[in-house]
């Protein structure tokens, strides 16, 4: 493995280590462990943590190319709306979604064969819908408008982490400019962090 995939392997894993630390957070809101006051600030507060999520999640493929992780993240900001952010991602990096992916089955050579996940993840269209509501609800309402606030997220939060839990759990990504597909598993029974291993680009 060349030393630059292996500091990329570091920065990816860091990434998602930041990912497990939101979703946490969030569930610490959403069992109300955590209290801000009212369901407004819980909402405002989990928006935040949310769209971070995605933001690591979308940023996380490009880390392998620090000209082009530089170049998007440097106009994300301006971004509130997921489309033009995707938009900017997939013009320096097609390929930046990850693949969630089922446990490995083991067949009779020995190999292992990992099938993908189809249905119950955080999809594209889904990240594009959680982001736009997330940044709605980050702004700040309009104090002379007479419509009533309402905060509507489609899905309930618990179901956005589950969604986002199980497109990550165990996926596939492919990095800028690195051939080499990785497999990454979120928590490894060995210690309970962020392992990425290189894998055959061969998904089918």
């Amino acid at each position: 493995m060349m030393v630059t995939e292996t500091k990329s392997i570091k920065l990816y894993c860091g990434l998602m280590e930041d990912v497990k630390a939101r979703l946490e957070l969030i569930r610490r809101f959403t069992t109300g462990e955590v209290r801000v006051g009212s369901n407004q600030f819980t909402y405002e507060c989990v928006s935040v943590q949310l769209r971070k999520t995605l933001e690591s999640i979308a940023f996380a493929s490009l880390c392998a190319n620090k000209a082009k992780y530089s170049e998007v993240h440097a106009n994300f900001a301006k971004h509130w709306r997921a489309k033009a952010l995707l938009n900017d991602l997939e013009r320096v990096h097609s390929n930046f979604y990850p693949v969630p992916m089922k446990r490995p089955i083991t067949k009779p050579d020995g190999t292992k064969h990992h099938d993908r996940i189809d249905e119950g993840f955080l999809t594209r269209e889904d990240f594009v819908l959680l982001y736009d509501k997330c940044s709605e609800v980050m702004h700040t309402r309009n104090p002379f408008s007479e419509a009533e606030p309402m905060i509507d997220f489609v899905y309930s939060v618990d179901e956005w982490v589950s969604r986002i839990w199980t497109l990550l759990q165990l996926h596939l990504v492919q990095l800028a400019d690195l051939e080499d597909v990785w497999l990454v598993s979120m928590h490894e029974p060995s210690d309970g962090k962020v392992h990425a291993y290189v894998a055959s680009a061969h998904t089918g």
